[in-house]
């Protein structure tokens, strides 16, 4: 790895920074003030930076239990951002998100402050199907039922699975599985026949589920124990 993107990735600056203060000598490799940004470093070098040891802070993969009233976002006006769900935190850390939900919605995010894994994630999420539960004010009648599971959606050109299934969970229950983005003609499907949502919750990814993780609460995962 070059002695610039080592330096990016340990402190909190970007590669041009990294370069100019290689290049003013605040930066020395194994006992060694070194001025070459392009410098290849070994697997044992010692790096330091104004005096300090540093190394290469490893990826964050988390998988969250978002709650109502918070929202993907570094910060907003009105909601609390699902940032601030988590413990002991860096502010010099910048968060990515793989799938974004409402501060309507609860349920399952994932989010990283990898952007190449971001969005390597995000592209293979456009195939997955979403299962959500929708909890409904009303009772959902059989009339009702027979109406919401015969409305077609039209499929654009570039999906190859089903675009969506709803089953009924109990009287006033729905599961609806998906591709990404139908979820607000879904809301108005089920809107169309008086049926109201009070609760809409994403609880699996393709093959990724939150299991019995609490609202609120969200695990450190690895890379490879991620799997869509």
């Amino acid at each position: 790895m070059r002695l610039t993107k080592f330096l990016s990735l340990s402190v909190a600056m970007s590669r041009n920074q990294a370069k100019f203060f290689i290049r003013i000598g605040r930066v020395s490799v194994d006992g060694h003030i070194v001025t070459d940004p392009s410098l290849e470093l070994a697997e044992t070098s010692q790096v330091i930076f104004d005096g300090k040891p540093i190394s290469v802070a490893e990826y964050e993969y988390i998988l969250l239990h978002k709650p109502a009233s918070y929202i993907c976002a570094a910060r907003d006006k009105e909601y609390i951002s699902i940032l601030e769900l988590l413990k002991n935190r860096s502010e010099d850390r910048y968060y990515y998100y793989a799938n974004i939900l409402g501060p309507g919605l609860t349920g399952l995010v994932l989010l990283s402050d990898d952007a190449r894994w971001t969005s390597r994630i995000k592209r293979r999420l456009f195939n997955k199907t979403y299962i959500y539960t929708a909890e409904l004010k009303n009772t959902v009648s059989q009339d009702q039922f027979q109406q919401i599971t015969e409305v077609q959606l039209p499929q654009s050109e570039n999906q190859i699975s089903p675009i969506i299934d709803i089953q009924r969970q109990d009287e006033k229950t729905l599961c609806l599985s998906m591709n990404q983005g139908r979820i607000q003609e879904i809301i108005g499907i089920l809107s169309s026949v008086d049926l109201v949502i009070e609760k809409l919750h994403l609880k699996q990814l393709g093959k990724l589920c939150l299991g019995e993780l609490a609202e609120g609460e969200y695990l450190n995962l690895t890379e490879n124990e991620i799997q869509i």
